[in-house]
């Protein structure tokens, strides 16, 4: 996200050390914003693989705090960004003064999105405005995922009155299924997405 590179306006004074906090839930002790370096007024960069850990996949989570109350501005809000080497900087999340903490999956870009050689954390002041609508965004992406998975588990319900299953229709609204169909489809659906993390989207193409 070439957003992230962009300095906020002249008349923002730059912040002060220790603006905020960074820690890698159950892998790494809080890292102050003074450990992160700061290329620029409203921009830091951690280095993941030198200063935390080679095995940046294993970092699945990442909690970005501010220090104290009166650590950012109401009209701003703290971004936060992964990048996997020499790719592009991807959106994470933010906090704010109301917001003061939150946690987010790191979910690193893999596949063609990833360079080899390395994670980077970019953290960056920006318009609050603008992070609200890289939210909005975010929230929209988790809400079409659980769409798609209520999908999949209305199709394989509807598989046993296929056939699929020992199922008994009693009406066009009432299916009877095994006691256990829950465990047998999160069982089916963690192996399909294991294998294929992106058939949901296929399916919902083909729909």
């Amino acid at each position: 996200d070439k957003a992230y590179e962009r300095v906020t306006p002249k008349n923002e004074r730059a912040p002060a050390m220790g603006l905020f906090g960074l820690v890698f839930v159950g892998k790494s002790f809080p890292v102050d914003a003074s450990q992160v370096a700061q290329i620029s007024q409203t921009n830091w960069v951690l280095d993941v693989t030198q200063s935390v850990t080679p095995a940046y996949t294993d970092l699945k989570e990442i909690c970005l705090f501010l220090s104290s109350p009166a650590s950012l501005d109401q009209s701003c809000a703290l971004g936060l960004y992964v990048s996997c080497a020499g790719g592009d900087w991807q959106y994470r999340g933010c906090v704010t003064a109301s917001r003061p903490s939150d946690v987010f999956p790191t979910a690193w870009p893999t596949g063609e999105d990833a360079v080899a050689g390395g994670a980077r954390i970019g953290v960056s002041i920006e318009p609050r405005a603008e992070l609200e609508h890289k939210e909005a965004a975010r929230l929209g992406k988790k809400e079409e995922f659980a769409k798609r998975v209520a999908l999949d588990l209305f199709r394989y319900l509807e598989s046993f009155n296929q056939g699929g299953g020992h199922v008994a229709q009693i009406s066009n609204d009432h299916l009877v299924v095994p006691a256990n169909f829950l465990d047998r489809w999160f069982t089916k659906f963690q192996h399909k997405f294991r294998r294929d993390p992106d058939f949901l989207t296929r399916q919902t193409e083909k729909a």
